[in-house]
């Protein structure tokens, strides 16, 4: 089982302790996209970062005023790329079958393999929107105004 259907099977964990099971839907599938959007972000963050602590930051500033420039349509963009990950995971896992099939193999499994498998999910989705913000932080103190 793959780290993105171990997603799927967190959200049935947490949802079977509290007692809702009948609430399994998508919502693992949202924590997919935002895992994705996360890694991406942090990937472009850390290309930022590299150019800055290298002393090419006139790459890194040439690309903002390129985006500057473009405001509008580098909003645009941005705007449609992220949707398009987020889609492509929607795509990818949020199909009934899939979230049946996923959950039906997490359901047949030991309950100690159960728990490893949401504990490691848990810790990718954790992992992946921590260091996205650790990345922006670091991105907001190195390019702050002055």
């Amino acid at each position: 089982m793959n780290i993105f259907k171990a997603l799927i099977c967190l959200d049935y964990y947490n949802l079977r302790i509290q007692h809702r099971t009948r609430e399994v839907g998508s919502g693992s599938v949202h924590r997919i996209g935002i895992a994705w959007i996360c890694n991406i972000l942090t990937l472009i963050g850390s290309y930022f970062i590299y150019f800055k602590l290298h002393n090419q930051s006139d790459v890194v500033y040439d690309t903002l005023s390129e985006l500057h420039y473009y405001v509008l349509a580098g909003r645009a963009i941005i705007i449609v790329l992220l949707s398009i990950i987020y889609l492509l995971a929607f795509t990818i896992y949020g199909d009934k079958n899939t979230i049946q099939s996923t959950l039906k193999t997490f359901i047949s499994l030991l309950p100690e393999q159960q728990e490893r498998i949401a504990k490691s999910a848990n810790i990718y989705f954790t992992t992946s929107w921590v260091l996205f913000l650790i990345v922006s932080a670091i991105i907001v103190y190195l390019f702050k105004i002055q």
